[in-house]
């Protein structure tokens, strides 16, 4: 691991963008107000972290209204450090809108991000000192996906982070409504060959890299396209893959009734890290699966959780009613 006097645990850049929901049962369509709450993949797993005493720093744009003051306003409420985050007055919030269903209908989501403030960041409007004196810097390919200057922001960092020592994480978390498969898979393959961490659920392995077979199969499958000493691969409801070198790690999902789906995967990304950190990825996937089943019983993107709650989790003294 990097030297552990880094000033952050765990330093990211992204988009988090302004949520607006209505609870199972209702429509969009017809609804009259909504609850609001932030949402973005990496200040997700710098939320979950936090509650873990993971000290993390959060980098991004955002407008310079009352609507990004909300933003970082949340994500300081969290424990996030958001000193570096820009403010503009040239550009706007990226928002989008849930519709929780139950089966047959399925929840839907519209987004409403295009030419946001965060996806005109640059390599020239990031504190270098800031982001890279870090233990681990983890990206996700949602940054990428937002626009050319994303793009070349992202490998600037991965470029920038090699030659500072910090690891790189790196969750594909593909988004189908912001690039193709096609060109995923052109953009992501130079970017994940040298990371550190890389992470991918099994339909991204699939439906992206064109990687198939058993899960254990694709999961060896991903390493042929990078050079990362960890690869974890969620595949849904069962659970989770790692390989630790030519090690292969297994790790079942925790039970859970399901509130929320939005942010399991973050969560499960923010127990993978915090294993890491203490140096373990067989510890990083039973933090992962406990963090995400955390997030599934609760509202909202980021989870709210400390260090005895998850230990208690992961000790199985789970209760109904805790008094």
């Amino acid at each position: 691991m990097p030297d552990a006097a880094a000033r952050f645990d765990v330093t990211t850049i992204g988009e988090t963008m302004l949520r607006l929901s209505v609870p199972t049962g209702h429509r969009l369509m017809d609804s009259s107000a909504f609850e609001v709450a932030p949402g973005g993949a990496e200040s997700n797993v710098c939320a979950a972290l936090a509650g873990l005493e993971r000290r993390c720093g959060w980098v991004s744009q955002l407008p310079d209204n009352a609507l990004g003051e909300l933003i970082l306003r949340r994500l300081r409420a969290f424990g996030i450090d958001v000193s570096a985050a820009k403010r503009t007055n040239a550009y706007r919030l990226g928002t989008y809108y849930i519709e929780f269903a139950d089966a047959p209908r399925a929840t839907q989501v519209i987004y409403d991000r295009a030419d946001s403030a965060a996806s005109h960041l640059t390599p020239q409007d990031i504190d270098w000192s800031y982001l890279l004196d870090s233990r681990i810097i983890h990206l996700t390919g949602i940054t990428p996906a937002l626009s050319d200057s994303s793009y070349a922001l992202t490998k600037s960092i991965v470029e920038k982070a090699r030659s500072a020592s910090c690891l790189v994480s790196f969750d594909v978390n593909f988004r189908q409504r912001l690039w193709s498969e096609d060109k995923a898979r052109t953009l992501l393959k130079p970017l994940i060959r040298d990371v550190d961490v890389l992470m991918c659920s099994v339909r991204d392995a699939e439906s992206v890299f064109g990687v198939t077979g058993s899960p254990e199969q694709v999961l060896l499958g991903l390493r042929d396209l990078t050079n990362a000493r960890y690869i974890v691969m969620t595949v849904g409801a069962t659970g989770v893959l790692g390989l630790d070198g030519e090690r292969v790690l297994k790790q079942a999902a925790v039970p859970v009734q399901i509130v929320d789906r939005v942010g399991a995967g973050d969560a499960m990304s923010a127990g993978i890290l915090d294993g890491l950190l203490d140096g373990s990825l067989a510890e990083g996937l039973k933090r992962g699966t406990a963090l995400a089943a955390l997030a599934l019983s609760q509202y909202g993107d980021m989870v709210m959780t400390n260090r005895k709650e998850l230990a208690s989790i992961l000790q199985e003294r789970r209760a109904d009613i805790v008094r």
